[in-house]
């Protein structure tokens, strides 16, 4: 396998439905807290008149996915003799989080995000931004370095997961807010689990290749594993609930793909035991067959995103 091979645009897969080309094009990517945030009652109901929720949930989702993926794509960099376009992918994907990050809060006709007003989802994008800071600038140095160096790493090791936690309690929010008589609460929670799902393909990339370079944490691939197991868990919410959510043919499509992701789903699972068992810090090709295999199920869950978008509208 060439050790370039990788989906250098740090976006994601597309789909081939012309009805959903552009759309695609500009969604396709990349909590516990979300309980404990105390939401205004009236910041409930400010966003009844606003028809943005589902796609609002999924792209703030997908800022979940993007933060694995930078990191990702800079620790593959540090362990690949040429790092050059993989961190050129990491600088895109950065670039995509910054404009979500901005549609989100100020509005983006492209994105089909209207400002937001809801004061409770400001704060909590602006707690995950603050989080974010010093993990984007950690990822930001070793492109203008164009190297990545052993600091990196420990950074990226270190900030990842509080950068994630913050996002993730912002996303729960959202679906809290969002949900009325025109989205489901079924439908609110299926488009964040499955938007989850693109962030746990990353994720796994992530943690691998940390767990590798000697540098991660000791707790490392016991959260890799963790994080398997509920790439499963939220597989299975997905297959029980989506017929009784969808109770019409648009469950066929979504259903149709949810089966077709278990194949795969073990590719990847497959990939990464063989990777795992492989010592040598230097070896790259097992880690990066191990990527292109999560770069499949993104695109895969991608699409099953979309749908579940679609389906809410």
């Amino acid at each position: 396998m060439n050790k370039n091979s990788f989906n250098n645009t740090g976006y994601g897969g597309m789909g081939s439905s012309q009805k959903l080309l552009k759309r695609r094009a500009l969604l396709v990517g990349g909590g516990a807290l979300a309980s404990l945030l105390l939401v205004n009652p009236t910041d409930l109901l400010a966003q009844a008149g606003h028809s943005d929720g589902p796609r609002r949930i999924n792209l703030s989702g997908r800022q979940r996915m993007l933060i694995q993926r930078a990191g990702k794509f800079v620790c593959l960099a540090y362990q690949n003799p040429d790092p050059t376009p993989l961190l050129a992918a990491a600088a895109q994907t950065l670039a995509l989080h910054q404009a979500t990050e901005a549609g989100l809060r100020d509005g983006d006709d492209d994105l089909g995000l209207e400002p937001e007003a809801n004061a409770s989802v400001l704060s909590a994008l602006a707690r995950a931004n603050n989080a974010f800071a010093p993990y984007g600038q950690t990822i930001r140095d070793a492109i203008e370095r164009r190297r990545v160096e052993q600091e990196h790493l420990q950074a990226i090791s270190d900030l990842n997961g509080p950068a994630l936690v913050e996002m993730n309690a912002a996303v729960n929010l959202i679906e809290r807010v969002y949900k009325s008589a025109e989205l489901s609460e079924q439908m609110a929670m299926l488009i964040n689990i499955s938007g989850r799902q693109r962030m746990f393909t990353q994720r796994l990339v992530l943690l691998l290749c940390l767990s590798r370079s000697g540098l991660a944490s000791p707790d490392t691939r016991e959260e890799l594993f963790r994080t398997m197991n509920r790439f499963n868990i939220s597989l299975n919410i997905l297959n029980r609930v989506t017929p009784g959510a969808l109770r019409d043919s648009r469950s066929q499509p979504i259903v149709e793909r949810l089966n077709s992701v278990q194949g795969d789903w073990a590719a990847l699972r497959e990939s990464i035991s063989t990777a795992l068992r492989i010592t040598e810090v230097g070896s790259v090709e097992d880690i990066l067959h191990v990527n292109e295999r999560a770069e499949e199920l993104l695109t895969r869950m991608n699409e099953i995103v979309l749908l579940y978008e679609e389906a809410a509208e």
